[in-house]
């Protein structure tokens, strides 16, 4: 017992360590969802130690009860999916990003329903394929899970803790026939409410609304989002707009140069919808912009599809990264699927 403390003491000091250097890194979520899959592991085998020495069967009865588990967990986690992408397609329409979420989840439930056939019918031969088809998906889905996971924790952390700031930056996400629609109305409260928390403490922060003018929009969304807080009671002379950016990117770095323009220094809260912030995060650090990001809630139906997006845009930043990787653990798979294919022509 004392040995699986240990050995979980490691990885909690190397996720501590990651935290405590910048949490704005991909790798901190990775080490984050990897201390609580050991931890699990740890538990389960102490578990399986104690229940053994009362009965034989009693470790065996606790791992499948551990398996059945996380397989409810994956098949409610896909129907969630399918439920929300139908939602996303009935509110909003068709759409590659609206359908995110509900293919994620027909592929997921159709994965599991190969597990459940070739267990159902003792299908040796699907085995191997199971098997494989688990590398690539593994990766992917540790990836996506430690993303979600500290994707959520992040964001509401930093409004909690997060320390003083010299600017608040409200990121723009659209305009609907030039006015100011929920989801971006959200992110505007939000900015407001992280703005007069450090005008109440005395600090000298200003206010900044970052987006540019789409080809469909009457005005830029930064001129609209000031107005909207202006609406709400902020002064326009506490107001920055940053009115000349297509994306989180430009939002970012014309920002940088506008604050710097006006004088203003130090570190910036970055306010965008919850499921935004931590790759906004990401990308603030890649900047080598201090500070930290918060997130503004956004309609349930809305955010998986919106979680799924942002996670393949994470594995875009770090493209040849995640190509290599991914090349790697699906290796296997392409070497038996391409044996089989030689086997049936030559045969």
């Amino acid at each position: 017992m004392t040995t699986a403390i240990a050995s979980e003491l490691l990885p909690l000091l190397v996720l501590a360590l990651s935290i405590r250097h910048d949490p704005r890194k991909m790798r901190t979520a990775l080490y984050l969802f990897g201390v609580l899959l050991w931890g699990g592991v740890v538990l389960t085998g102490a578990l399986v130690g104690a229940l053994s020495g009362w009965t034989n069967d009693a470790g065996m009865w606790l791992v499948l009860a551990l398996l059945a588990g996380a397989l409810a967990t994956v098949v409610g986690f896909a129907g969630f999916l399918v439920a929300s992408g139908v939602t996303m397609v009935r509110k909003e329409g068709l759409g590659l990003s609206r359908v995110l979420g509900l293919g994620l989840g027909l592929v997921l439930l159709a994965y599991v329903g190969l597990g459940v056939v070739m267990v159902a019918t003792a299908n040796t031969r699907l085995v191997p394929w199971v098997l494989l088809l688990a590398l690539p998906a593994g990766y992917l889905g540790f990836a996506f899970t430690a993303f979600l996971l500290y994707g959520s924790i992040y964001p509401a952390w930093m409004a909690r803790c997060g320390g003083p700031v010299s600017a608040v930056v409200v990121l723009g996400s659209g305009l609907i026939e030039g006015r100011v629609p929920p989801l971006l109305a959200s992110r505007l409260r939000r900015g407001r409410q992280v703005f007069d928390r450090m005008d109440g403490a005395g600090l000298p922060v200003v206010l900044v609304t970052s987006g540019g003018r789409g080809p469909d929009e009457p005005v830029a969304e930064a001129e609209a989002m000031a107005g909207f807080l202006v609406a709400e009671g902020v002064p326009a002379a506490r107001i920055l707009v940053e009115d000349q950016s297509r994306n989180t990117d430009e939002n970012l770095s014309m920002t940088a140069v506008l604050l710097a323009g006006h004088g203003v220094s130090g570190p910036i809260a970055v306010v965008t919808s919850d499921f935004h912030a931590f790759r906004a995060a990401l990308l603030m650090r890649r900047h080598g912009l201090a500070g930290y990001t918060v997130g503004a809630p956004s309609a349930r139906y809305y955010w998986p599809a919106a979680v799924i997006r942002e996670f393949i845009a994470v594995l875009r930043d770090n493209l040849w990264l995640n190509v290599v990787l991914l090349g790697l653990v699906s290796l296997p798979l392409v070497v038996v699927a391409g044996g089989a294919l030689v086997q049936r022509v030559l045969g």
